[in-house]
């Protein structure tokens, strides 16, 4: 069974997968989707790296610009480089023990070959820890309602104790993948 954190923005579901990797003491596969230090500016980037990989705040990474028209409503541009990024992190992420899916959310709706390899490495057999909206539309039903995948909802009360949880439930999974 795969496993997916949902839950309000900034409840801490990316914190606890971080909390969770760092218990299991493994190099995963897969993406990481984060904001640099600007995250509230009006115009600013999303950033994209390789789950085993530390954050990078350069243009190579940068696969969403956020910014505004001339009369100040928000424009969101989707850059060519989200979907050859997350197909380039994804294309050996079955070799690994584990992969990761942070964040999946709206913005690739738009990414037809992304979203067919992260529904196909849903199929598979490599444990997946992801991060999704908790507005699941479109694609994210996909995800919601694929029989291998389990929600699980980040709260205030949960957030400190799921990385004990998640590490436990993933730890044999691991264990028997190395051993292959």
């Amino acid at each position: 069974m795969h496993l997916f954190l949902t839950g309000s923005v900034q409840i801490g579901k990316t914190t606890a997968l971080n909390k969770t990797l760092e218990l299991l003491k493994v190099t995963p596969s897969g993406f990481r989707s984060y904001f640099g230090e600007d995250r509230r500016s009006p115009c600013r980037y999303l950033y994209m790296s390789s789950a085993a990989e530390p954050r990078a705040f350069t243009p190579d990474h940068a696969i969403v610009k956020f910014s505004q028209d001339e009369n100040g409503a928000p424009v969101r541009t989707v850059l060519p480089r989200f979907e050859e990024l997350g197909l380039q992190y994804l294309s050996e992420a079955s070799s690994y023990p584990l992969i990761v899916l942070d964040e999946c959310g709206r913005l690739e709706q738009k990414l037809p070959r992304f979203r067919a390899r992260v529904l196909e490495l849903l199929n598979g057999d490599t444990p997946i820890l992801g991060v999704m909206r908790q507005d699941a539309m479109g694609w994210l039903e996909d995800i919601r309602n694929h029989p291998k995948v389990q929600l699980i909802t980040v709260t205030e009360q949960n957030r400190n104790d799921l990385p004990l949880q998640l590490a436990e439930y993933y730890a044999p999974f691991i264990k028997s993948l190395k051993e292959e």
